[in-house]
């Protein structure tokens, strides 16, 4: 649908509502409104900081972090507006042509949203993907694969990235038995 089109819509809308003499209802695209449950996701990819060596033969590639931010609006009494406090500031949420966004970053609905995002992100820079879902449903198997990859044990072999997954999925585990 092109603008044009969207304008003649808009415009048609608008004169079928004067001529019955009643006020338009407010729609909720064009206005932020939380859903039921109150909580958005936000995938964030970070670089963790290294020391460059300038002398180095070989540059090793940045380390990256992935973390999904559970986001949980709140509405300002004085201007009506939905804010989040991030730490620093009251970020409100915008709209654009996907959907809505906190900033640069786009918000998610669920949490399967984020997750599939930062896999896509984690592709995109070569990092070895470690889902969830992939690993077993039994707690000691779960927990001695914890304690093999613990990264505070001083284990050159450990793998991060599959002991996060595995807290994760403890974690998930957890909640739902609670």
């Amino acid at each position: 649908m092109t603008n044009a089109q969207r304008k003649a819509l808009s415009r048609m809308a608008e004169m079928n509502s004067s001529s019955n003499d009643s006020k338009p209802e407010p729609t909720h695209s064009s206005a932020f409104c939380p859903h039921e449950a109150g909580a958005y996701y936000l995938a964030t990819v970070g670089t963790a900081a290294k020391i460059i060596n300038l002398f180095a033969k070989e540059i090793e590639p940045p380390v990256h972090t992935y973390t999904i931010t559970v986001i949980h609006f709140e509405q300002d009494a004085d201007s009506g507006r939905w804010i989040w406090f991030d730490g620093k500031e009251n970020q409100s949420p915008r709209k654009n042509q996907d959907g809505w966004r906190l900033g640069s970053k786009k918000l998610y609905d669920t949490r399967e949203g984020a997750e599939a995002e930062l896999q896509r992100v984690m592709v995109k820079n070569g990092d070895r993907v470690t889902k969830v879902h992939d690993l077993p449903d039994c707690m000691t198997q779960l927990r001695k694969i914890r304690s093999a990859h613990h990264p505070d044990r001083n284990n050159p072999d450990s793998d991060h990235d599959l002991y996060q997954s595995v807290v994760e999925k403890i974690d998930r585990m957890r909640a739902v038995s609670a």
